[in-house]
């Protein structure tokens, strides 16, 4: 089996986060005010909405968690650069990994993300969560870019 090892840890540490920003929505629930800032603008609250917003990002999560994983089943469908019979099966395995990476840190981030809101909403800091978004966000993005510049150097 590919992957496993990577593919195990990054179960284990997703779930763990997402066990515990539902663990600390609900244990927080009753402090957060009915409404909540969603957006912010330099610094600033620019958009409003319903406490309840807090659950959207969640069920976005696992959503797209599935969706990434339902594409990922079949790496012989992606795009490919520089694919040969040769190099297929090492070529495959790295977009499976990729495509786990994505799967599992596009999912803890939109919990840091959400994290984030519902600290801002009951008065704690919230930049640690805010911040770790951010750079999961970026390893998301920086992941396939380093992959297609290592299938591109592929010599068969």
């Amino acid at each position: 089996m590919r992957n496993e090892p990577l593919k195990l840890t990054l179960i284990i540490i997703s779930t763990t986060i997402l066990l515990y920003h539902t663990f600390h929505l609900f244990y927080l629930w009753s402090e957060i005010p009915n409404t909540i800032a969603i957006h912010f603008s330099k610094g600033e609250p620019d958009q409003w909405g319903s406490k309840y917003f807090l659950f959207i990002m969640p069920i976005v999560s696992i959503l797209t968690w599935f969706l990434i994983r339902l594409v990922a089943k079949k790496p012989e469908k992606l795009n490919y650069v520089n694919l040969t019979e040769g190099n297929k099966e090492i070529q495959y395995a790295k977009a499976d990994k990729v495509m786990v990476l994505i799967q599992h840190l596009g999912s803890i981030t939109f919990i840091f993300a959400n994290e984030a809101f519902l600290r801002n909403a009951v008065g704690m800091e919230s930049r640690l969560p805010f911040s770790m978004a951010i750079v999961l966000l970026c390893i998301c993005f920086m992941a396939p870019i380093y992959h297609l510049f290592w299938a591109a150097t592929l010599k068969n």
